[in-house]
């Protein structure tokens, strides 16, 4: 067991045979070092670049100087809590676990998969095509400024940046609060619940999540087009598609403006008070329930049907408005 320093500008490569713990690289050099076929576990600090092989399992520990490193085909990377670790993925494209990174950024070259750790961490990443987090550890992730498109799970934390991302939940159901994202879209399997986050508002086209609860700040949601059965809170302004929406209010009371083309359901709650304006210029046919105030637009025709839970309910500028046999319906016309 022993440890290897390599000299200015060294490129090494492991045979396998050797019993190191640790290899150095030198401050101001830029060395590379390469892993056998065998796997290896090893402690690296101040290597620029790392290349493991497709053969054998390489777990890579960080140590504490602080690395900005190039890394290609390792299983495990794991920095430290002293330094700041900034790791580029090589092009062959990365299926990796890492902890402890506070910077990583993908290739646009290859598909790169990333586990983090069960440590929690804050870390800002570009360019990967998949990111999944662990169920123990809080994970809080930025993303970097070129504009991203990826798939992520148990993520807690997730925040966007300058560019276009378009963020995709997996398949086992998400927490998440999110903050400057572009479009986001749940899976079919799982339950996703998000809070919007910046408190300055939110512009975002979602689909298929379950849950959706804004923030301080004006957010403004366009639905996407497969239909959603959606529960929200707390957002100004929700636009409908094509497909069958579905959207029930949460219990904290709203004051929406719905441009409701295509959204053909909208369930207020028993708690809070629920004040809607048809914002749809195009005009709105709806089956609306358990909403205290609804007013429709002066421009086009909104026709309104009741639910079967029985409405009290003050409605304005509503052209059409249909009750139901089941239940008591008392409107007042503003």
């Amino acid at each position: 067991m022993s440890t290897l320093t390599l000299t200015t500008g060294q490129s090494f490569t492991l045979t396998g045979t050797e019993t190191y713990t640790s290899i150095i690289g030198t401050a101001g050099g830029v060395e590379t070092l390469t892993f056998p076929t065998t796997g290896y576990t090893l402690t690296v600090d101040l290597i620029e670049t790392l290349t493991g092989n497709n053969v054998g399992t390489d777990v890579v520990t960080l140590g504490t100087s602080g690395n900005t490193v190039a890394v290609s085909l390792l299983e495990t990377l794991t920095g430290n809590n002293v330094g700041t670790d900034v790791v580029t993925l090589g092009t062959f494209g990365s299926t990796l676990r890492v902890s402890l990174i506070e910077t990583l950024t993908g290739n646009n070259v290859g598909t790169d998969a990333i586990t983090l750790g069960t440590t929690g961490g804050t870390l800002l990443v570009s360019l990967l095509e998949t990111l999944t987090g662990n169920n123990v550890g809080t994970d809080v992730v930025t993303l970097g400024t070129f504009g991203n498109t990826l798939t992520v799970s148990l993520i807690e934390t997730l925040t966007g940046n300058v560019g276009t991302d378009a963020v995709t939940l997996g398949t086992t159901g998400s927490t998440l609060a999110v903050s400057l994202i572009e479009t986001l879209t749940g899976y079919n399997v799982g339950t996703d619940v998000v809070t919007l986050s910046n408190t300055s508002g939110n512009t975002l086209a979602v689909s298929l999540i379950e849950t959706l609860t804004g923030s301080a700040g004006t957010d403004v949601i366009t639905l996407g087009t497969a239909g959603n059965t959606l529960a929200v809170s707390l957002i100004e302004t929700l636009t409908g598609n094509v497909g069958t929406d579905v959207v029930v209010l949460g219990t904290t009371g709203s004051t929406l403006s719905l441009s409701l083309s295509l959204v053909e359901t909208l369930l207020g709650n028993n708690v809070g008070t629920d004040v809607v304006t048809l914002s749809n210029t195009s005009g709105n046919t709806l089956t609306v329930s358990l909403l205290e105030t609804l007013t429709g637009n002066s421009v086009a025709t909104d026709v309104i049907t009741l639910g079967t839970f029985g409405s009290t309910l003050s409605v304005s500028l509503i052209e059409t408005l249909i009750g139901n046999n089941v239940g008591t319906d008392v409107v007042t016309l503003g």
